[in-house]
């Protein structure tokens, strides 16, 4: 086989990995597809943050300042958002 040959057969094995933007889009595309689903449905907050696309920190903030969604109580230690309160929070944004 020659260079040009070799070359042409690793272009044919190597596969291709989506980007990190396609791959973030994908994500987000699945949450919103999840939350259209079921609105009962109990996030957890990293879950939330996730969906809503920012950092712990500033959901954090968002909570701690009144301004997010209202929080339910799952443990002594952890919090959650339902998919209901976060989309009318969302959609109290916009305006």
């Amino acid at each position: 086989m020659n260079l040009r040959e070799n070359e042409i057969a690793e272009q044919r094995c190597k596969r291709k990995e989506p980007s990190q933007v396609e791959g973030e889009r994908r994500r987000q595309r699945a949450a919103q597809q999840q939350v259209a689903g079921h609105r009962d449905k109990v996030l957890g907050f990293r879950q939330w943050c996730a969906l809503c696309g920012f950092s712990l920190a500033t959901g954090r903030r968002l909570l701690k300042s009144g301004a997010g969604p209202p929080v339910v109580q799952l443990s002594p230690r952890r919090i959650g958002i339902r998919e209901n309160d976060n989309a009318m929070w969302q959609q109290a944004r916009e305006r």
